[in-house]
């Protein structure tokens, strides 16, 4: 994974980018794409390539949680955070455990590395971030930036 490097850019271009990228395949699903942005939202500084990827395979992650007949939310806020969430079957808390672990996958074919993939990009752009399910039932990616 390449050193990310940081320009100053707008989460809500990048968020309403991405939406696009995957509005295929959600649709092909029955699933609802949506996007919610932050007008207030300030400018943060990350990698847009490295940031796309970790977004789209967030967003493709989600979707395929759900399968068919579902939703999606991409929501932007301030201060600089992005939040995926979708309405799947959700992630029990063992499973939680193991999410950013080399190899480990719930899904059949899984490699178990877009997560791992996801959590170095976030980390070396200094976010915070977790991925669980509430107990509205609803499952959230939420990436806060430094």
């Amino acid at each position: 994974i390449p050193e990310p490097t940081l320009v100053t850019g707008k989460l809500n271009e990048l968020a309403s980018m991405c939406k696009r990228f995957m509005e295929g395949m959600c649709n092909d699903r029955n699933i609802l794409l949506w996007l919610e942005c932050d007008p207030k939202l300030e400018p943060v500084r990350f990698d847009a390539a490295l940031l796309e990827q970790v977004l789209v395979n967030i967003i493709k992650n989600a979707a395929e949680s759900i399968g068919k007949d579902g939703q999606i939310t991409i929501r932007t806020s301030s201060p600089a955070a992005i939040e995926v969430v979708d309405n799947g079957p959700g992630i029990t808390k063992e499973t939680e455990a193991k999410l950013f672990s080399p190899f480990f996958s719930t899904k059949p074919n899984g490699q178990g590395i877009g997560l791992v993939f996801i959590r170095e990009v976030l980390t070396r752009h200094g976010c915070t971030f977790s991925l669980r399910t509430y107990s509205d039932g609803l499952t959230r990616f939420r990436i806060i930036f430094p």
